[in-house]
C-alpha cells in the first residue's frame, strides 16, 4: 500500500519552526494563529510517528529524530521552492533574490540594508534565508552570500571575510564558583551546539589546542542566532563566531570567559552563476556588499567594475 506524503502546510510549518527556533515567529511568518500552527506540527508528527520537537524547554528544539528529518527533508523543500521561483521573470522585472543564511542576515546584512538603499537607488531585494547555504546552482536565488572554501566550479565567487571563533557565555555564569576559566573547565559545562555550521566545538577545540573531553550531552540549534539567545539566557556555553556574535557582545549579553580566539576553516563568499553575475542588479548588489565587507580604506577595485 502506498503511503501518502504529509500535507505541504505541515512540512512548511516544520521547516519554518526549525529555522526560526520559535513556534511564535514561524507562525507569524506563515500568517497562522498559534493553535493552527501547532496543529500543523502535530499533524506532521502523527504522520511520521515520532516527536520532532522537544517542547519541555522554554525554546522548542529539534529532537534527534527532528534533526535527521530536517536534514533529509530540507533539500526537497528547497527544490520545490526553487522550481517555482525559476518560473519568475528575470531580475530587471522583480526584486533581486538574495540567498543568505539566517544568522548572517540577522547579524550582518539586515542592519546594513539602509545603506544599500542609499548607495543603489531603485535596487529592490528579497532576502531568501535558510539555516545553511542557499542552492544557487539550482536557482534558489540570483546571488548569494555563502559559507565554504570557495571551491564551486559552477559559480563565480568573491571572498568577503574569514571567521573568528571563541567561547562565549552569559555574564551571570562568571559569578559562581563553577565559572569556566579555561579550556579544562569545559567538560563540566552545558554546551550549546549549532547544526549549521556543524561541529563548531570540535573544530574550535582542535585549533585552540585544548585537551578537554567534550562528550557531555548538548543542546542543538538549527539557528545560530537562537543558540546565542539561549546562551545569553544562561542555558550554557557556545562558540561565538564573528561577525555573527558581534551584536550580542556589543550589548553585553554575551562575554568571552577566557582567551582562545581561533580562525575557522572556510569563509563567507559572494557567489552567483556566471550568467547571473552579468545582470545589472546582481552587479550593483555585488559591488555594494564587497565594499561593506572590505577593511576600512580598502574598497576592492575589482568589484567596482
Amino acid at each position: 500500500m502506498n503511503r501518502r506524503s504529509p500535507p505541504w502546510g505541515a512540512i512548511e510549518a516544520f521547516v519554518a519552526a526549525a529555522r526560526f527556533g520559535s513556534f511564535k515567529a514561524a507562525a507569524e511568518q506563515l500568517g497562522l494563529s498559534a493553535p493552527a500552527f501547532s496543529r500543523r506540527i502535530q499533524t506532521l508528527e502523527a504522520h511520521v510517528g515520532t516527536k520532532l520537537f522537544d517542547r519541555t524547554m522554554p525554546i522548542p528544539s529539534l529532537t534527534p529524530a527532528g534533526r535527521r528529518y530536517l536534514l533529509r527533508l530540507e533539500p526537497g523543500y528547497e527544490a520545490v521552492r526553487a522550481a517555482t521561483e525559476w518560473m519568475m521573470p528575470m531580475p530587471q522585472h522583480r526584486p533581486l533574490r538574495v540567498g543568505v543564511s539566517q544568522s548572517l542576515a540577522i547579524s550582518w546584512l539586515v542592519p546594513r540594508l539602509n545603506r544599500l538603499h542609499e548607495a543603489e537607488k531603485g535596487l529592490q531585494v528579497a532576502l531568501h534565508t535558510r539555516s545553511g547555504n542557499v542552492d544557487l546552482a539550482g536557482g534558489s536565488a540570483d546571488v548569494g552570500i555563502i559559507y565554504g572554501n570557495g571551491d564551486w566550479p559552477e559559480l563565480v565567487s568573491h571572498k568577503l571575510f574569514e571567521l573568528e571563533a571563541f567561547v562565549v557565555c552569559a555574564p551571570a555564569l562568571l559569578a559562581g564558583s563553577a565559572a569556566p576559566r579555561s579550556v579544562d573547565d569545559l567538560s563540566q559545562q552545558q554546551l550549546l551546539e549549532a547544526l549549521h555550521p556543524p561541529d563548531l566545538w570540535r573544530v574550535w577545540l582542535e585549533r585552540a589546542g585544548g585537551q578537554a573531553s567534550l562528550v557531555r550531552e548538548r543542546h542543538y540549534f538549527d539557528s545560530i542566532q537562537v543558540l546565542y539567545e539561549a546562551a545569553a539566557s544562561g542555558l550554557g556555553l557556545a562558540i561565538g563566531v564573528r561577525p555573527l556574535v558581534d551584536q550580542f557582545l556589543a550589548e553585553g549579553r554575551l562575554v568571552a570567559p577566557f582567551p582562545g580566539a581561533v580562525r575557522l576553516p572556510g569563509a563567507y563568499y559572494l557567489a552567483a552563476l556566471p550568467h547571473m553575475r552579468r545582470e545589472s542588479a546582481v552587479q550593483a548588489f555585488w559591488r555594494w556588499v564587497a565594499s561593506e565587507a572590505a577593511p576600512p580604506n580598502q574598497r576592492p577595485a575589482e568589484v567596482a567594475r
